[in-house]
């Protein structure tokens, strides 16, 4: 049986840390072949045999991406925006989905782990939890900005959102791991 760990990411630090912490430890499950000191994969040769087991990993990696949608960026009830700017602003949120997609594929290969995307539309915190749980995910993997309570209060917390109404258990990865 395969298991799915999903790691939501965005163009935050924190959540490429999630992300690489993810990597990190998966790896380390994979192949124990770890420095005690770094906490580095140790470098070694690695025989065919080797390479195969890491082309089959035991899990499946799956990186998502909540973009949002063009009423999300709008200006607001005061404001009309013409087809262009629309067009233009769906155009820039796409090509920062790709870059920040690309960016934790780049993690991933750096630890040798195979990735597959996903993006959806929507609100970060209800989008991440419902993906999660449409992609079967035994294991949620988040970061968190580490603000205070009354920006919590404010603005809600995306990982705390998780942490309570995912499907699945919920690592959240903050600043002090690295």
């Amino acid at each position: 049986m395969v298991n799915n760990i999903v790691v939501a990411v965005d163009e935050s630090e924190e959540s490429m840390r999630a992300c690489e912490w993810a990597c990190k430890h998966l790896l380390a499950i994979e192949s124990p072949a770890e420095t005690e000191t770094t906490g580095v994969p140790a470098v070694t040769e690695t025989t065919e045999i080797q390479q195969q087991q890491q082309q089959q990993q035991s899990y499946s990696f799956i990186l998502v991406r909540v973009q949002t949608t063009s009423s999300s960026v709008s200006g607001g009830p005061a404001y009309i925006l013409s087809d262009k700017v629309v067009q233009f602003l769906e155009f820039d949120t796409k090509r920062t989905t790709q870059r920040i997609l690309n960016r934790a594929l780049h993690i991933c290969h750096r630890y040798g782990m195979k990735a597959e995307t996903h993006v959806v539309f929507g609100e970060a915190k209800e989008r991440i939890c419902e993906a999660a749980a449409k992609l079967g995910a035994h294991l949620l993997v988040v970061g968190t900005h580490g603000h205070g309570v009354l920006m919590r209060a404010l603005r809600g917390s995306v990982s705390d959102y998780c942490v309570r109404n995912a499907l699945c258990p919920v690592v959240v990865v903050n600043r002090k791991v690295f």
